[in-house]
């Protein structure tokens, strides 16, 4: 198949049925099945910036959105509990358990290529991935295992290569996917049909502690500080491979649909890419002065950075993008610990447990994954899919009562905070056997469990009535 156009962005999803579209001619060049692929399923929305989050202690998922693109990607399985990482793909979800298990769900009608079809037996697993239409898995031995693939979307990126091992992390994109080994070595596969040559590893590459794979490119941090980047072919090059000379003292990587982001090591950022004609919209483009910058992300329109006051500064969306609001960073915004991006959606968690989510406007696709679902709390990571949201839900853990009369106050109310109880009405009493500022009483007997936050009232020695 050869086309000299491309959906660059829809009205309604790709599975909707027909309804109008909106072409945007990107070039003339003839490209392959494997170009054409990785171009549409990328600029219409349904992956860009696909991706996984861990979270400290188990708990549920949340999904919202879906609204006229709805696989099954939000209908979260019954039951699923005991969950400590999640991933958004571009039609599918996939949840990591405490138990080593791997649940996937989506994969609706016209979107099954089998990504959601978890290989039975599939255990001891660390780390997932979600790609376009594949799932990959990281598992305790250093090996990977990878699904999907199906009818019309085989480009090898399902096909681990024989005797791989020692694998420290791992890294999906459209049609390829990434392992990191432990002795600082990449390894790529996929790309089959005519690819952008993110596939091929620069020979000689060492040394590297972290990978990140775009729509047509992969990057891969250096032990030194240093960022390689390779893909980019014929019809895929918009200059994100052309890492800055000189860029050096980098501490994180991000890979987004024509820029690369590179966080260093004092806070500031650097991005490269965003060639051609409706690839730059200003995502490239870093605001001037920015600095004390924790954490960056890269969607298909826009880049998003997390400060370390717990701001977020997001730039992008020029004038041919699509005007959904997702560089409109929301006022008063802070108290921010993660950040996620998609197409149309920018998503931050906040340090309260609760997510903010902002774009989505006309005239992306009404999915809903902006609108954040009421009451949600207690989030602990976050992802964004193409057309979906995703959080992590991880209760706090029950108040169990602890000991605290003959401590003084200070100790007292850091003992009760550990317990996650939280110190209540403090009272005072003269006292004949304890000093002044020693716990005479507590309301809660020692060792019962309350739900978490549950209030111990004291009683403190005013001393001896004088």
């Amino acid at each position: 198949m050869a086309s000299s156009r491309l959906i660059a962005q829809r009205e309604r999803s790709p599975y909707s049925g027909g309804r109008k579209e909106r072409d945007i001619n990107l070039s003339r060049r003839t490209r392959s099945p494997l170009q054409l692929f990785a171009l549409a399923m990328l600029a219409v929305g349904l992956l860009l910036a696909p991706g996984s989050a861990q979270a400290t202690g188990t708990g549920t998922v949340r999904a919202w959105g879906c609204g006229v693109s709805n696989n099954g990607q939000c209908s979260v399985p019954g039951g699923l509990s005991g969950v400590t990482a999640i991933a958004a793909g571009a039609l599918h979800s996939v949840a990591l358990k405490s138990d080593g298990s791997v649940v996937a769900w989506g994969c609706g009608t016209g979107a099954d290529f089998g990504q959601c079809s978890v290989p039975s037996g599939l255990s001891g697993v660390t780390a997932i991935a979600a790609g376009a239409l594949h799932s990959v898995a990281l598992k305790s031995d250093g090996s990977v295992v990878a699904w999907g693939c199906g009818t019309g979307a085989d480009f090898g990126q399902c096909s681990v290569p024989s005797g791989l091992s020692g694998v420290t992390a791992i890294g999906a994109g459209g049609a390829q996917s990434l392992a990191l080994e432990g002795n600082g070595t990449v390894v790529a596969w996929g790309c089959g049909g005519g690819g952008f040559g993110q596939c091929s590893v620069p020979s000689g590459l060492s040394g590297v502690t972290a990978i990140a794979a775009g729509a047509l490119h992969s990057l891969a941090l250096k032990s030194d500080g240093s960022v390689v980047a390779w893909g980019c072919g014929s019809s895929g090059d918009f200059g994100q491979c052309s890492v800055p000379s000189g860029l050096a003292a980098v501490r994180a990587i991000a890979a987004g649909f024509s820029q690369s982001l590179a966080l260093k090591s004092d806070g500031t950022v650097v991005a490269w890419g965003c060639g051609g004609r409706s690839e730059d919209e200003g995502q490239c483009r870093v605001p001037s002065g920015l600095s004390g910058v924790s954490a960056v992300t890269a969607g298909t329109y826009q880049s998003l950075a997390l400060k370390q006051d717990g701001t977020v500064v997001a730039w992008g969306c020029g004038d041919a993008a699509p005007q959904a609001g997702q560089c409109s960073v929301p006022s008063g915004l802070s108290g921010v610990t993660a950040i996620a991006a998609s197409t149309f959606q920018s998503m931050a968690l906040k340090r309260d447990g609760t997510v903010v989510a902002w774009g989505c406007g006309a005239p992306a696709p009404n999915n809903g994954q902006c609108r954040v679902p009421g009451g949600l709390s207690g989030v602990t990571a976050i992802a964004a899919g193409g057309v979906h949201s995703l959080a992590l839900v991880v209760p706090p853990p029950a108040c169990t009562v602890p000991k605290v009369v003959g401590k003084r106050l200070a100790s007292a109310k850091g003992t009760i905070a550990k317990r996650h109880c939280r110190t209540g009405t403090v009272g005072h009493a003269y006292s004949r056997k304890r000093s002044k500022g020693i716990v005479l009483s507590q309301s809660k007997r020692p060792g019962r469990v309350f739900p978490a936050g549950s209030r111990i009232d004291l009683v403190v020695s005013r001393g001896r009535r004088r």
